[in-house]
């Protein structure tokens, strides 16, 4: 199969400019961004998107995994794992405009969705080994959910729409799922027999900074870096080095990073108030919120 701009052309930057012939030429990815093609290098296409991508998603991931997973559960490893290839698959899409990693870069999002789906539907699941989960079979379905569209992402190229669909989906599912779940916590928060120290405070906090960095700085930040690019890119490309040629993108790969950590950091803080946990808020590096174990109710937590 022939995989060309041509193929998958759903959404194109066209204000793009190459200022030099580059490695990766003739580029077969299916979207362009506003940072100007090899401006700094003739081997990376857009290198302040590499940079930012490791640091604004993967980095992100990897503290999760780290310091963020009070319940020492597999499912929270799982999906800061997702969240660190999500961050490897931008530094790979952006470092050479290639299809195939543009695929890398895509269908992990759509795996995060799935992921955070499973977690807040067996958000009161009991431990491992101490009872049955509210969805016996409910892992295998979202398995084979993902294994679906990545073949269908694979074989069918021009049925993007299929990937599209299902990604949007899987978000307005997760949407309204943990809107639901944050208002039980605002309720349980009300009611002083029901709460767990600060649990429900630290997690209803978490969920609102998730919102401010996701909907009110990342997103207006990538419609505005793309639909105004044709406009914005001379100012880009006059900043002084090292800054020269970077763009709002960045700006975007470290909101979306972070309001993609902290709804898993409100996950998390939701689990361990469902297990009669109490936890605290550290801070890695002075200013990245962190969930940890404060005490512990109702025995241990095994991995599950």
């Amino acid at each position: 199969m022939s995989h060309s701009t041509l193929d998958t052309d759903y959404f194109i930057n066209k204000n793009n400019a190459n200022i030099s012939s580059g490695y990766w030429e003739p580029h077969t990815s299916s979207i362009d961004f506003c940072e100007t093609n090899y401006l700094l290098s003739n081997k990376v296409v857009e290198p302040h998107n590499v940079w930012s991508s490791l640091l604004g998603l993967s980095l992100f991931g990897l503290i999760g995994i780290l310091y963020g997973n009070p319940t020492r559960e597999r499912r929270f490893i799982m999906i800061n794992s997702i969240l660190i290839l999500i961050g490897l698959g931008s530094t790979c899409l952006h470092a050479t405009l290639h299809w195939y990693f543009q695929s890398t870069d895509e269908l992990p999002m759509l795996y995060l969705a799935i992921g955070a789906l499973y977690i807040i539907l067996e958000i009161d699941s009991p431990p491992t080994g101490k009872g049955e989960m509210r969805f016996p079979h409910l892992a295998k379905y979202l398995l084979l959910l993902g294994c679906i569209n990545t073949a269908v992402y694979y074989r069918f190229q021009h049925l993007y729409i299929i990937f599209l669909a299902t990604f949007v989906v899987m978000l307005i599912a997760v949407a309204s799922q943990h809107i639901q779940i944050a208002w039980r916590l605002h309720q349980e928060n009300k009611d002083e027999t029901k709460k767990i120290g600060n649990n429900c405070s630290i997690a209803l906090r978490l969920y609102i900074w998730h919102y401010i960095f996701l909907l009110v700085v990342a997103v207006p930040v990538w419609v505005l870096d793309q639909f105004h690019c044709e406009h914005l890119l001379p100012l880009y490309n006059n900043l002084p080095y090292p800054f020269k040629g970077m763009t709002f993108h960045v700006v975007w790969h470290v909101c979306a990073g972070l309001g993609a950590y902290l709804v898993i950091q409100f996950l998390a803080a939701t689990r361990a108030n469902s297990l009669g946990l109490m936890v605290d808020t550290r801070y890695v590096l002075g200013v990245i919120p962190v969930v940890v174990l404060k005490s512990k109710k109702n025995g241990a937590v095994k991995h599950a």
